[in-house]
């Protein structure tokens, strides 16, 4: 049996799990989000050498978590905790379910794709630039900082239309794009202190370049948002834009093979500029980034690749 980690309205879980039933592989959709309402959990140490995990589903029924051949930590949610009203039992109630469930999943000792402790490291923007660049990969300059004098001395060391903002991560509420510095900015910076922001230098490019790593291969695509309606950031035109699939130099195949190892992963998505000089610029690395969208812009088989993984992993 193949876990995946997600929840109903993941398209991505959705279509691999398809491609897995195809396959004949048994896969079980675990959104964390059904419990307490709709489930229970139970650890097992009846013998302390082989200890089980079994969830007890409303509508799977009884489902065996030690039993797992692969584990896909795709998109997990917290547990609904709506009937609690009283914030400290609330916390609580949270935090037991919290120890129970990351201690579960030290138990499943199959493959993962990603182990979480990997995915959680891998995930922040403050250490993975020092990782690409101290791999070889070039990083854009990068001020991290609720500092508004900071900002505005890196602003002018870069220039207004040359630096660019953005945030370090998006939730279902707030989504907001790579943003170029304006003047009017300038007169909002105080507001930083407020939770801090990234500035980076802006990279010129003739195209981003999305780089989908499943189990050591790479499914690269091109993306040419130049004349588009927003060249900044290619998510917001992406429907205009232009994509290919690539083929990376040798060298930056390498040094992400090698970046994804160092983290310990077996899938992420890796954002990349392509400069008119030839240069390929580090931009972030995504340890659960969407992959349908490169799919869909360049028909490389990277959902066959993720189930692929799953149903005989490496």
């Amino acid at each position: 049996m193949i876990v995946v980690i997600s929840h109903p309205a993941d398209t991505h879980a959705v279509r691999v799990m398809e491609r897995l039933t195809r396959r004949g592989c048994g896969a079980f959709l675990f959104d964390i989000a059904d419990f307490p309402a709709d489930g229970t959990l139970t650890i097992d140490y009846t013998d302390p050498g082989s200890p089980r995990a079994r969830l007890d589903h409303r509508t799977a029924g009884l489902v065996e978590l030690s039993e797992a051949t692969a584990v896909w930590w795709r998109r997990p949610q917290f547990v609904r905790l709506d009937g609690i009203t009283d914030p400290a039992a609330r916390g609580f109630v949270y935090g037991e379910w919290h120890e129970a469930l990351y201690g579960l999943y030290q138990l499943l000792t199959c493959p993962w794709m990603n182990p979480p402790g990997a995915d959680d490291a891998a995930s922040r923007k403050v250490g993975q630039l020092r990782v690409a660049s101290r791999l070889g990969l070039r990083v854009p300059a990068t001020l991290m900082t609720s500092d508004a004098a900071e900002a505005t001395a890196f602003i002018r060391r870069y220039g207004i239309g040359n630096t660019i903002y953005k945030i370090f991560s998006a939730t279902h509420q707030v989504w907001r794009e790579t943003r170029l510095v304006t003047a009017d900015d300038l007169a909002h910076l105080d507001a930083l202190r407020l939770a801090p922001v990234i500035f980076q230098e802006y990279v010129p490019a003739v195209a981003d370049v999305r780089v989908t790593i499943v189990g050591g291969q790479l499914f690269a695509m091109a993306i040419d948002s130049r004349g588009t309606s927003y060249e900044v950031d290619f998510r917001v035109s992406l429907a205009e834009a232009r994509t290919s699939a690539v083929v990376l130099p040798d060298d930056v195949a390498g040094l992400l093979s090698d970046l994804v190892k160092q983290y310990g992963l077996v899938y992420a998505a890796v954002d990349l500029r392509l400069t008119p000089e030839g240069e390929y610029v580090f931009l972030e690395i995504n340890p659960a980034g969407e992959f349908l969208f490169a799919e869909a812009g360049t028909g490389l088989p990277i959902t066959d690749a993720v189930a692929g993984w799953l149903a005989a992993p490496t």
